[in-house]
């Protein structure tokens, strides 16, 4: 095992009559997607999980309840040395210490822990996969309350691969679409632009609620994309049940 560093020796030889947060770091890199909600200094926090995968890629995908964007997903790739994990990611470079075969914790560059070390950790979880989002639903609320039988259909290609279908159940006016869609980060994220080469948004499928599929794009502020696959001033937007 590599040499504890020196100035963390020290500091836990001081703090030997009280707690360590400093523990020595586990050499087993991360595998696998971890999940948790980090704190945000100037925003409410922020739910994020990242997959590491074995061959240095990682990707992050990040939710957020405030502000036009609702979720965004990075692609990066990820070292490790001397027991922190560096992310680096388009948008920022992360730092993680692997404290536990199932948990990552957040920590600076030099891999120092906070305080509050509870509140930037990140558990070991299992990623969803295509046969967890495969089936049928039913568009509730408004629209249906109103006539839209809206229905989407989602079928798994692979582990991480799917197609998905939502059309209009028996009427003539209503939203056709089909596209493959990946899963990341326990969501399906389509970029629209390979159904229609002149959008940039990003269609995002999420169930937070058992057999309840979320349809709406990553951006608030692209949310008027979801109605041009539509007819009669209906969207592909909204929440669909599995069909019983």
């Amino acid at each position: 095992m590599k040499r504890f560093p020196l100035f963390l020796t020290g500091l836990c030889m001081a703090a030997a009559l009280s707690a360590c947060h400093q523990s020595e770091p586990q050499q087993t890199p991360p595998q696998g997607m971890y999940v948790g909600t980090l704190p945000c200094k100037d925003c409410s926090p922020i739910r994020t999980a990242i997959t590491f995968r074995q061959d240095g890629s990682a990707i992050e995908t990040q939710l957020f309840s405030q502000g036009d964007v609702s979720s965004l997903s990075q692609g990066g790739g990820w070292t490790m040395d001397q027991g922190i994990v560096t992310v680096s990611l388009p948008l920022q470079t992360q730092y993680y210490r692997v404290s536990s075969p199932d948990a990552i914790v957040m920590t600076d560059s030099a891999g120092k822990i906070a305080a509050d070390a509870g509140a930037y950790t990140l558990t070991k979880v299992r990623p969803r996969v295509a046969s967890d989002f495969a089936g049928r639903y039913r568009l509730s609320g408004d629209a249906a309350a109103n006539g839209y039988a809206g229905v989407l259909t989602i079928a798994g290609t692979a582990q991480d691969g799917v197609t998905v279908d939502i059309s209009a159940d028996g009427i003539e006016e209503g939203c056709t679409f089909n596209a493959h869609g990946k899963i990341i980060n326990d969501q399906i994220e389509i970029p629209l632009q390979s159904a229609n080469p002149g959008m940039n948004s990003t269609l995002v499928i999420r169930s937070d609620v058992p057999d309840v599929m979320n349809v709406s794009t990553s951006n608030a502020g692209d949310s008027e994309d979801l109605a041009l696959f539509c007819s009669g001033g209906k969207t592909l937007a909204g929440d669909y049940v599995k069909a019983r």
